[in-house]
C-alpha cells in the first residue's frame, strides 16, 4: 500500500510470498523517487506486529492537510502515523452533524474526529484517551487548527472508568475502540473487541441524550453486531457502504454503526 503524503511516500509493506522482497521495495522506491523525488518511508505491517507499537530513535514528521484542516503526521515512531485515512469520509460525517452539539469522543487517539467535530460547530468536544502520548499529539493537532482551548477538553484516562464516573450528557458519541488492547497500568483491564462491545455500548448509552447517536467503528473482521446486540433494544443503522471511500472499495476494513435509544424518525 502506498501512500503520496505532500513530503513523503509513505510504503506499507504487509505479509507476502516473494522471493526477494528488498529487491522489490528498492524497485518501488525508484520508481515513487521518478514520479515526485520526496523521502520514501517504509513500513512493515504484519498479522505479529499489529498490535505490538515500534519505536525508533529518530522521528520523521510532516503536517498535512485534510479536509480544510491541519494534523501532524509522525511517519517513524509508531506503527500507524496519527491519522487513519480510511476514515476521512466519516470524520467529515461526524462534522456535518456537530453544529451546536455536545460531543464525546471515546478512544479519541490523536484527535481527529474532535477536530472534524470542533471545526463543524460543536459547541463542546470531550476527548478521552489512555495513552499520554496521543493526548498530547491530540493537543498539537488542536493548537494547529486554531481551536479555542475553552471549546474542547482532552482527557488522558481508561475509557469505562471514565464512562462509569461521567455525569455529563452527550449528543454525538464516537466510539471507535482497538480491536484488542492491554495495559499494565493499574485497574485497566484487558479489552477485547467482540468480548466486550455490550458492556461498552451500554455504558456509552448512559452519557448520551436521548435525542442522542453513537457512531461506533470497528476493524475487527469477525465482528458481529447482532451478536453484540443481543436481546437489547438499540436502534441500528450500519453506515459502512456511506462511509467507505472510493479508493478503499472492495478493501476497507472498517465497518460502522449509528445506534439510537428509539426508532429513527421516518423507520430509517
Amino acid at each position: 500500500m502506498i501512500d503520496c503524503l505532500s513530503t513523503h511516500w509513505l510504503v506499507w509493506v504487509c505479509e507476502n510470498n516473494l522471493e526477494n522482497e528488498a529487491a522489490h521495495i528498492d524497485a518501488i522506491s525508484n520508481t515513487l523517487h521518478s514520479i515526485n523525488d520526496q523521502k520514501v518511508i517504509v513500513k512493515y505491517r504484519s498479522k505479529k506486529n499489529t498490535i505490538k507499537q515500534h519505536h525508533f530513535q529518530q522521528d520523521e514528521t510532516c503536517q498535512i492537510q485534510e479536509g480544510g484542516l491541519q494534523f501532524h503526521l509522525n511517519l517513524t515512531r509508531y506503527l500507524d502515523t496519527g491519522l487513519f485515512i480510511d476514515h476521512r469520509k466519516t470524520r467529515d460525517y461526524i462534522r456535518s452533524k456537530a453544529k451546536g452539539m455536545r460531543v464525546l469522543n471515546l478512544f479519541a487517539y490523536t484527535g481527529s474526529f474532535s477536530c472534524y467535530a470542533l471545526d463543524g460547530g460543536a459547541n463542546f468536544v470531550t476527548s478521552v484517551d489512555l495513552n499520554p502520548s496521543y493526548s498530547e499529539w491530540h493537543q498539537r493537532n488542536c493548537e494547529l487548527n486554531n481551536f479555542s482551548n475553552n471549546r474542547y477538553a482532552i482527557i488522558t484516562a481508561d475509557v469505562m472508568t471514565f464512562l462509569k464516573a461521567n455525569k455529563s450528557k452527550y449528543d454525538i458519541i464516537i466510539c471507535d475502540p482497538p480491536s484488542f488492547s492491554q495495559s499494565k497500568r493499574k485497574g485497566v483491564q484487558m479489552f477485547q473487541i467482540q468480548d466486550h462491545a455490550t458492556p461498552l455500548i451500554n455504558a456509552c448509552f448512559k452519557s448520551l441524550k436521548k435525542s442522542g447517536f453513537i457512531l461506533f467503528s470497528t476493524n475487527y473482521r469477525k465482528f458481529n453486531m447482532s451478536k453484540a446486540q443481543g436481546g437489547l433494544s438499540w436502534q441500528v443503522r450500519d453506515l459502512t457502504s456511506a462511509m467507505c471511500s472510493k479508493d478503499f472499495e472492495g478493501k476497507w476494513m472498517s465497518r460502522c454503526w449509528e445506534i439510537h435509544h428509539e426508532a429513527l424518525s421516518g423507520g430509517g
